[in-house]
């Protein structure tokens, strides 16, 4: 049970449910307990998760990188059916599960970019073997965006295994399609 109650829907600020569309995850509804803050979180999430220069692969690649790298079981189980949808296959997954960042699952340019991702998540500094690797396969927008799709997970993985946030992961991909909403809407 999480150490701060989720909301109820109907005490949320009305621009959230709107985004969302009747369905709000138990992140946002503990989020929800900052209301000057949980409508950006919301609108930078679904930007991060539908724009930007990496492939929906790529980015479910790093999000399962963080979530592990981070310990956090939330932002696993949420990002297990979306990566599925969007093609991260089980050997993948599992994998990454495993720390196996150097795995022949993965092509050249995603072994660059989960184990730059690990390093990220250890912190505070990655080694310049790693960076000139992700260098090789991605560009200053991508590398940016990787970084920022951390602090967005870390911030994630900490309300989440700090506030024992119940797991609510949604079947096949239902939180891709809400935060393609949210980002239309």
């Amino acid at each position: 049970m999480s150490r701060i109650p989720c909301l109820d829907t109907e005490a949320l600020p009305e621009s959230l449910r709107s985004l969302a569309q009747g369905r709000v995850i138990n992140l946002y509804r503990v989020l929800g307990h900052a209301p000057q803050s949980v409508e950006q979180i919301a609108r930078l999430g679904a930007a991060l998760f539908t724009q930007g220069g990496l492939s929906a692969v790529e980015r479910e690649l790093l999000i399962l990188t963080y979530a592990t790298g981070f310990r956090s079981e939330y932002e696993w189980a949420q990002h297990v059916p979306i990566s599925r949808a969007v093609g991260v296959t089980d050997e993948q997954r599992a994998a990454l599960r495993r720390a196996d960042h150097d795995s022949a699952v993965f092509t050249p340019a995603q072994r660059a970019l989960v184990a730059f991702a690990s390093a990220v998540a250890d912190g505070p500094l990655v080694d310049d073997i790693r960076y000139a690797r992700l260098r090789e396969h991605y560009d200053e927008e991508q590398v940016v965006e990787t970084l920022i799709l951390a602090g967005f997970y870390f911030l994630v993985a900490r309300v989440c295994t700090v506030l024992d946030v119940e797991i609510d992961a949604p079947e096949g991909d239902e939180v891709l399609r809400m935060a393609q909403e949210m980002q239309a809407g």
